[in-house]
């Protein structure tokens, strides 16, 4: 009989010694909680490097999982030009209106090694008045593309394309030019006669004379 109670002491003791306590039960949540590590990409494009408004471009999104575990629930959010006026994007919700910032959120599931292409339509309008340009007679039409695991608001790839909108002003800057040009041919054509007269008379009284 102290045999086998001691046996069972001993048993007791082991089992309790392997059992996970509080602080291993709540890593182990912390791990089965954590989301997988991904490695994913996205490139954007509207296969094009100018742009000016009324036209339309034509955006592609292409995101691919490089990893080899399914990603679900991935979210991607393409923001548009900030003249951008008009905007249609199949399976996508369009978020934004009037002078609002205009922006196209898709929901997907990415199998791994899987490559999905997501397309918008923008069209652009004129640049917003007294906008700073990044170069003489430019400003920079920019979009940007980002995917999120989840509810996250860290991306986990963002990509951007950016297009040379011409500066509707740069017209009326030169044409403000050639209006100064042609007054001074004016200007210059109403006084050459009155200084051609001037020159004869003055040639006609003969050096040393004056008045």
């Amino acid at each position: 009989m102290r045999t086998g109670t001691r046996a069972a002491v001993v048993c007791a003791l082991l089992c309790a010694a392997t059992l996970p306590g509080p602080s291993a039960l709540a890593y182990a949540r912390q791990v089965a909680q954590a989301p997988p590590a991904v490695s994913v990409t996205v490139a954007v494009t509207d296969g094009t490097d100018d742009a000016e408004a009324g036209r339309r471009l034509d955006y592609r999104v292409t995101v691919h999982n490089l990893g080899t575990e399914d990603v679900h629930g991935v979210r991607i959010e393409q923001r548009m030009p900030a003249t951008t006026t008009a905007v249609t994007a199949a399976d996508g919700v369009v978020e934004g209106r009037g002078t609002e910032e205009r922006k196209v959120t898709w929901r997907a599931d990415l199998p791994a090694h899987d490559i999905q292409v997501f397309t918008a339509e923008a069209v652009l309008g004129d640049r917003p008045a007294g906008a700073a340009t990044a170069a003489p007679g430019t400003l920079r039409a920019a979009a940007t593309a980002c995917v999120y695991l989840g509810g996250s608001y860290a991306p986990v790839a963002c990509s951007g394309d950016v297009d040379d909108l011409p500066e509707s002003r740069a017209e009326e800057a030169d044409g403000g030019g050639w209006a100064w040009w042609a007054m001074a041919a004016a200007v210059a054509a109403l006084l050459a006669p009155g200084a051609v007269r001037a020159v004869r008379r003055r040639r006609a009284a003969g050096p040393g004379t004056t008045g």
